[in-house]
This record gives C-alpha cells, structure tokens and sequence, in this order.
C-alpha cells in the first residue's frame, strides 16, 4: 500500500517472533508447492487462514503434508520443525470459501516446538479497545515477495476501520503472509494479544475479527482434534502508550 515500509524481523528466536511460524504445503509425492505464515496459540495449535488448509476451487485439503517451521529466518530454522497431525477449516469456508470464514487451526503431534517457541494467547476484544488510536496492530509473517524464509512485520498506530467481523489496516502485507495473526504492540494490556488473522491483500488490507463466534468455532475445532488454546479474557481497553518498535522486545505477562 504506497511504499513499501515492512521491516525484517531478525531476532526471530526472541518472543514474540518465535510463535510465529513459516508453513511449507507439500503435495502427495512431498513437493513444496506453497507457503503461508501461522502463529502458535497454545502447546500443541496453530492460527493460520482458511486458504492456506482448504482448497475451495478443488473443494478439498490442498495439502497432504504441513510442515511448520518457527522462527524461521532464511535457510535458519532455530527450532526445528513438525510435520502437522492434523488441520480444521469452518464447515462453512469448506462449502463456499466464504472469505467471511476464512481461518483454521493446525495441530502439532506435541509441545515440543512450542516448549522452546512459546505462544501467544487469543482474544475476543470490545470496539473500544480495537478502536483506541493507540491499540498498534502488528502483522508478523513469511512474504513470498521477500528471500525466502524470511520474516518481515510491520506496526501501524491504529486500524483503519473495525466492523462486526472484520478488521481494516494498511498494513503491508504479501502473499505468503496469509494466517499472519494480527495482535497489538501496546505496552499496555492488550499486549501480544491476538485479536484477527490476517487474509486479504488489497488497496486495504483485511482480516477477520476474532469475535465470540469465530472463537467459538477455534475452541471446538481443537476440541474436535485434541489441542489447546490458550484464550483469555479481554482486559479493559488500553491506554495510551507511546510507540515501539521491532527493536524493542515484547515479553509475555
């Protein structure tokens, strides 16, 4: 959106960028045939997009195989990786590809990449608080239009509009970064908080609003598949922070 003003997370071992996980869609024979971004949100779950899970032209997983690979930086994988054991999209996004149901969750044999990765905790957040001039989404992810393997973000004081189920920012994003969780850099109580996942790149960037429904469908989908998320209450709304950047290191209470 204009220019390009992404910045390279380098410190990708450091939390909260070690949550943040690179996605390799491998087909039948193992072949690498797309990429996407997903972010840990308990021991054993992942948050990442309808799209990158579920082929709604094909009407069907348009992955055999996911490896996910955290904190990824280039041909650098601090972690290690883990093949996904298994992966959930809405019933609805499957029938339509509805971009209105357009997120998933991926689960992972164990806890022990995120032992080493931590997690980010999930969300369902007021207006008010979405609305603050100075709530500072954050979209951290995997571009395909930068080297690969690479992880870039940025930070914008505020959203450029929040509705019912959907949230606006023009915040740079790429494809590749599809399932990048959208979560505030308020050094407030709204802090590495996910509240949406990012979908949708246009003249406005967009994604979904983590409502009461959608966290509902999260809870049931690991409830269905046996992982964990971690969800908290929504604190009070935030008040005003100055802004920080990449550069400073955002620590879980």
């Amino acid at each position: 959106i204009g220019a390009d003003e992404r910045v390279q997370v380098t410190a990708t071992e450091s939390f909260p960028f070690s949550a943040v996980a690179y996605l390799e869609l491998e087909d039948s024979f193992g072949v690498v045939f797309a990429s996407c971004t997903a972010t840990f949100i308990g021991p054993d779950a992942l948050l990442t997009a309808g799209h990158c899970l579920w082929d709604a032209e094909l009407e069907d997983w348009g992955a055999e195989h996911i490896r996910v690979v955290p904190g990824k930086d280039g041909g650098f994988e601090p972690f290690g990786s883990q093949y996904a054991s298994d992966w959930w999209v809405p019933d609805q996004y499957a029938l339509s590809g509805s971009p209105d149901w357009d997120w998933g969750v991926i689960k992972l044999p164990n806890g022990l990449l995120s032992d080493a990765t931590g997690w980010l905790s999930v969300t369902v957040a007021p207006t008010e608080a979405l609305e603050d001039p100075e709530f500072f989404p954050t979209i951290v992810g995997y571009p395909g239009d930068k080297p690969e393997g690479t992880m870039w973000g940025l930070i914008r004081s505020a959203f450029l509009a929040v509705e019912e189920f959907t949230l606006y920012y023009d915040i740079d994003t790429a494809p590749g970064q599809s399932g990048s969780a959208i979560w505030s850099a308020a050094d407030g109580p709204y802090l590495g908080l996910v509240v949406g996942i990012h979908s949708h790149g246009s003249s406005v960037n967009s994604g979904a609003r983590i409502d009461r429904e959608l966290m509902e469908d999260l809870l049931a989908a690991c409830e269905a598949m046996d992982c964990s998320i971690d969800e908290v209450e929504a604190p009070d709304p935030p008040e005003p922070y100055p802004y920080h950047s990449f550069a400073v290191a955002i620590a879980r209470d």
